[in-house]
C-alpha cells in the first residue's frame, strides 16, 4: 500500500561484545517493522526491549530474529503490547540458535494486551534450535480488558477514559522502565500520553 512504513533494524555481535535494542513502535497506518540481531562471535549477547500500541484502524506486524550463530551466546527478548480500537497488531518473535551456538542461554517473552473486544492481535514465539546444550524458551500471552474491569473503576469513582489510561501506562510501564536513561523513558511516555 502506498501508506505503508517499512522500518528495518539489523546489527551482528561480536566476541564477547553486548547490543541491546530498545524499541518504542506507537502506531502507524500500516507498518511493518523488523529487527534482526545476531551474535556471530563467541560470548556475544544480545537483547531487545519492545514495546508497542495501536489504536483506530491502524496495523502493526512486528518482528525481531534473535539469532546465535557462535557458542555461549546469550539474551533476552522481551515485547509487549497494546491494541485499540479496531488495530491489528502482530508479534512475532523467534530465536535461532545455529550448529555453532552451544552453550547459549536465551529465551523470549511476549505480552499483549486488547482494550477493545474490536482489537485483534497475534502474538507468535517461536524457536529454531540446530545444536544440543542450549538454554532457550519462549512464552506469549494474551489478555483482554473487560467490562468488568472497567466497571470495578468506575465503582470507585474511575472514569473509563482515565482506566484505560491507567492499563496502558500499568501494562507498558514495566517495559518503559529497562530503558537505559530517564530521557528516553520520558519521550516514550509522552508519546504514549498523545496516542490516548
Amino acid at each position: 500500500a502506498a501508506d505503508a512504513s517499512l522500518i528495518r533494524h539489523a546489527a551482528p555481535v561480536g566476541r564477547e561484545a553486548s547490543m541491546h535494542w530498545y524499541l518504542a513502535t506507537l502506531g502507524g497506518e500500516n507498518v511493518d517493522h523488523v529487527l534482526q540481531s545476531e551474535v556471530v562471535g563467541e560470548g556475544g549477547e544480545s537483547g531487545v526491549d519492545w514495546l508497542f500500541f495501536a489504536s483506530g484502524r491502524q496495523k502493526l506486524n512486528l518482528s525481531v530474529r534473535n539469532i546465535f550463530s557462535a557458542r555461549e551466546g546469550r539474551g533476552e527478548v522481551v515485547m509487549k503490547g497494546i491494541a485499540q480500537d479496531k488495530a491489528h497488531a502482530s508479534a512475532n518473535g523467534i530465536i535461532m540458535i545455529g550448529p555453532q551456538g552451544t552453550g547459549t542461554d536465551t529465551y523470549l517473552t511476549q505480552s499483549v494486551l486488547m482494550l477493545d473486544a474490536t482489537a485483534k492481535v497475534d502474538a507468535v514465539p517461536a524457536l529454531e534450535i540446530k545444536t544440543n546444550d542450549v538454554k532457550a524458551s519462549h512464552s506469549a500471552s494474551v489478555a483482554r480488558v473487560s467490562p468488568e474491569d472497567l466497571f470495578y473503576f468506575a465503582s470507585r469513582g474511575i472514569p473509563a477514559g482515565e482506566a484505560r489510561q491507567m492499563f496502558i501506562e500499568g501494562f507498558l510501564g514495566e517495559v518503559v522502565q529497562r530503558f537505559p536513561d530517564e530521557a528516553a523513558q520520558e519521550e516514550v511516555m509522552n508519546a504514549l500520553q498523545k496516542k490516548m
